[in-house]
């Protein structure tokens, strides 16, 4: 019987691929494990669209800015992740329907809104969860968006720190993307994309303008929601920036 590493086709040698010069197996860990098969599921039997808005940055950060500068210690300035999360929070009270999940014959509504954070750590891909965003106030929610974070860099979150998200948000900004279109994750009915800031241009009086501008693309299942309750949400999310601000000075 011959070994299968040295059987020949043609004049071409067969190489079992685990013992190809050149290529190594690394095993998936339990978390891109689950990834995977989560991701997988998502883009096997989930109908995906995703919608975009552009977001004024100069606002965005002008307003925290203004924020951060009537905080006390360093401690308590807020990300921009942080402004977004707070902000998607009370938009998605406005639109239940993103912060729902597809049961078959039935629409599941969540009466919270827990948002769960991507985050990218030395062990993948991770998403803890921050609970009732929509109420939570914006200095609270910052709180905990650092705590998740230190932790999930320490490698000390716990199985119950992602449980019962119903949104996601993912913001590669800070890494240079302008726009990505992420994977709606199951069995939640959408995700925000956060790209980071490009220059534009805006019009007033007649007159061109040079404009930060950040993308947000919102990934939805199209059993649930369409594009114009998508539509909706984001024009909702864009027009809340300075409302919002001023209501925190």
């Amino acid at each position: 019987m011959k070994d299968e590493s040295t059987v020949s086709s043609g004049a071409v040698r067969v190489v079992p691929a685990a013992e190809a010069p050149g290529i190594a197996r690394i095993p998936l860990n339990m978390t891109k494990k689950t990834m995977a098969k989560r991701m997988t599921q998502s883009a096997q039997e989930i109908p995906q669209f995703a919608v975009s808005i552009e977001l004024d940055a100069d606002e965005l950060a002008a307003g925290r800015g203004r924020i951060n500068a009537s905080l006390t210690t360093d401690d308590e300035k807020v990300s921009v992740t942080a402004l977004l999360i707070w902000l998607t929070g009370r938009a998605l009270c406005r639109h239940p329907l993103l912060n729902a999940r597809f049961d078959q014959d039935a629409v599941i509504m969540h009466e919270a809104v827990n948002i769960a954070v991507a985050m990218d750590t030395a062990d993948g891909l991770k998403a803890p969860v921050i609970r009732n965003a929509g109420v939570l106030e914006l200095i609270d929610i910052n709180r905990a968006l650092k705590d998740l974070s230190a932790r999930a860099g320490a490698k000390k979150l716990a199985m119950s720190d992602f449980a019962d998200a119903t949104f996601t948000i993912s913001n590669l900004g800070m890494m240079g993307v302008t726009r990505f279109t992420p994977l709606v994750n199951p069995p939640q009915a959408a995700i925000l994309g956060v790209g980071g800031p490009r220059t534009g241009v805006k019009v007033q009086d007649g007159k061109l303008f040079p404009v930060q501008t950040i993308e947000l693309t919102v990934s939805a299942d199209h059993r649930i929601l369409d594009g114009a309750t998508v539509a909706r949400f984001l024009q909702t999310l864009k027009e809340s920036v300075n409302p919002m601000f001023s209501q925190l000075l």
